[in-house]
C-alpha cells in the first residue's frame, strides 16, 4: 500500500532517480514538496482533452450475505420525475415473519379481522414532499433466500393485490396508533379478506404457523409498487424498525403482529425511464450521477500516453477536478456529499483503482461547497495506466464517476463535463 513519504525521503528519492537510471519504478507516486517552477525536472500539465459521457450504471447488489455484513439495506418507495435524469421508480419486496407464538387461543376461533395494517417507519423523502403517492401491495409469488444475491433491476412475480392507497407521506408529525403518538410511519390498510385468509389457515392447518420455515412457504412475502404524481418523490425507510410489521386487528381490542425484522429478506428494486440524451452515447458537456443504480459518467483521456512522449516519468499528483452545474441542486434534488471514481474493464464494468485504497485525505471525492466541485487524486491510476499502455502495450478503458451510497440514498448530481473538467498532472522526469 502506498505511504506518504516525508519531505526528506522524497527529496532523496528524486535525487537518486536522477543519478541512477536503473531505479526507474514506474509506479512511484509522491507528493508536492515545493512549487513545480522551483523543482528541477518537474512539470505540470492541465490541458488534457477529456471525453465525457453519461451512461447507465450496472445492476447493483441489493441483498447478499456479504453486503448485509457491510451495510443494512435501505428501502425505497416512490417515483421521481427529475428534469435532468428522467423518471425513476422504486419499490421493494419483503418477507413477513411470525411474531409471538400463535396458539389455539390467539384468534379464539375468529375468522374475520376488523382490519389488517402494513406499517413501515419512514426516514426521509427526496423530491416533492407534497406529492401524492399511489401505493399498491401485492402478495409475492416466489421464494426469497437469505444466502442468495438479489440485484437492483430484477423483476418479481406478483400474486393477488392485497391493498392500495393514495396518500401524502407525512414525516413531520407523529402518527397516532391506538391513541398513542408514535414516530412518523407509513400505514396502509390491506384487504380484510387477506387477514381472514391468514386466520382461517391457522384453524385449518396450524402447522403453517409452527415455524417461520413453514410460514414463509405459505406466505412468501409482499411486493410494494408506487407511482407518485407530478415531480413525485422517493421515500426512504430504514432496514429495521419496531414499526416495520403487519398487524391483524380483531375482536375490538385484540391484535397479532407479524414482523419485518432483521431476519426477513427485504430489499428494493428500481426501474428507470431516462431522458434520451442520457443514453445516446454522445459526448456530453452536462453529466449526470444518480443513485438507486441509476446513471454514472464515463471519462476517457485519449492523449494520456503522451506523458511518456519524452521518456518515463514519476507522477507526483494527478488531480481530477469536476465542477457542479450551477443551479442544479434545488429543493428536493440534493447533490451527493461524496462521489467515487472507478476504473473500467473491457466490458464497461466498474473496477477498483489503487487510489481508492488510500485515505480520503489523499483520495478526495467530497463535495466542496465553497468552490462547488469535487476533486480526486488519481495519481496511481495515471501512473499504472501509463505503464500498462506504453510499456506493456495494453489498453486504457477510462474511468467512471459514480454515486457514493448508490443503494443507501436517492440523490443525484449534475456535473460539468468536457472542457470544464480538468486533469492536473504534476510529474518528475525519471531520466532527464
Amino acid at each position: 500500500m502506498f505511504r506518504v513519504l516525508n519531505r526528506l525521503s522524497i527529496l532523496l528519492s528524486v535525487l537518486a532517480l536522477a543519478l541512477l537510471s536503473s531505479c526507474n519504478d514506474p509506479d512511484l507516486v509522491g507528493v508536492d514538496l515545493q512549487p513545480a517552477s522551483e523543482q528541477p525536472n518537474v512539470g505540470v500539465i492541465d490541458t488534457f482533452t477529456i471525453n465525457t459521457y453519461t451512461v447507465e450504471e450496472d445492476s447493483l447488489v441489493m441483498w447478499s450475505p456479504l453486503k448485509n455484513l457491510l451495510e443494512s439495506p435501505t428501502l425505497y418507495l416512490g417515483s421521481l420525475d427529475d428534469p435532468y435524469v428522467g423518471k425513476s421508480f422504486a419499490g421493494f419486496v419483503s418477507q413477513i415473519r411470525l411474531g409471538n407464538t400463535i396458539t389455539s387461543g390467539t384468534f379464539a376461533g375468529v375468522t374475520t379481522p376488523d382490519s389488517i395494517v402494513l406499517s413501515m417507519n419512514m426516514r426521509a423523502i427526496v423530491g416533492d414532499s407534497e406529492a401524492v403517492h399511489n401505493i399498491s401491495v401485492y402478495e409475492l409469488k416466489q421464494d426469497l433466500y437469505t444466502d442468495s444475491s438479489y440485484y437492483s433491476g430484477r423483476n418479481y412475480s406478483k400474486g393477488d393485490l392485497l391493498g392500495h392507497v393514495q396518500l401524502i407521506p407525512e414525516l413531520v408529525d407523529s402518527a397516532v396508533v391506538g391513541g398513542t403518538k408514535v414516530a412518523p410511519q407509513l400505514r396502509m390498510a390491506l384487504d380484510t379478506a387477506f387477514g381472514g385468509k391468514l386466520m382461517r389457515e391457522y384453524i385449518s392447518n396450524p402447522t403453517t404457523f409452527s415455524s417461520n420455515t413453514n410460514f414463509l412457504s405459505y406466505l412468501k412475502g409482499v411486493v410494494l409498487v408506487d407511482s407518485a404524481n407530478g415531480t413525485g418523490s422517493i421515500l426512504t425507510m430504514p432496514s429495521t424498525s419496531s414499526f416495520h410489521k403487519l398487524t391483524v386487528y380483531f375482536s375490538g381490542n385484540k391484535y397479532y403482529e407479524f414482523l419485518i425484522d432483521a431476519n426477513a429478506v427485504r430489499f428494493s428494486y428500481f426501474k428507470h425511464d431516462y431522458l434520451p440524451s442520457n443514453t445516446d452515447l454522445i459526448q456530453d458537456n452536462q453529466l449526470l450521477v444518480s443513485s438507486m443504480a441509476g446513471l454514472k459518467d464515463s471519462i476517457y483521456i485519449p492523449h494520456l500516453k503522451e506523458l511518456y512522449a519524452n521518456g518515463p516519468i514519476a507522477i507526483s499528483k494527478a488531480e481530477l477536478v469536476i465542477k457542479l452545474l450551477s443551479g442544479s441542486a434545488t429543493t428536493g434534488f440534493t447533490n451527493h456529499d461524496n462521489l467515487l471514481v472507478f476504473g473500467s474493464d473491457s466490458l464497461g464494468k466498474n473496477t477498483s483503482i489503487g487510489d481508492a485504497l488510500e485515505s480520503t485525505t489523499y483520495y478526495g471525492g467530497s463535495y466542496d461547497a465553497t468552490h462547488q466541485e469535487y476533486k480526486f487524486n488519481v495519481g496511481r491510476y495515471v501512473q499504472q495506466t501509463l505503464r500498462k499502455v506504453v510499456e506493456n502495450g495494453g489498453k486504457d478503458y477510462g474511468l467512471f464517476i459514480a454515486a457514493a451510497g448508490s443503494t443507501s440514498n436517492a440523490r443525484r448530481t449534475v456535473l460539468q463535463g468536457g472542457t470544464s473538467m480538468k486533469l492536473i498532472v504534476t510529474y518528475t522526469k525519471i531520466n532527464p
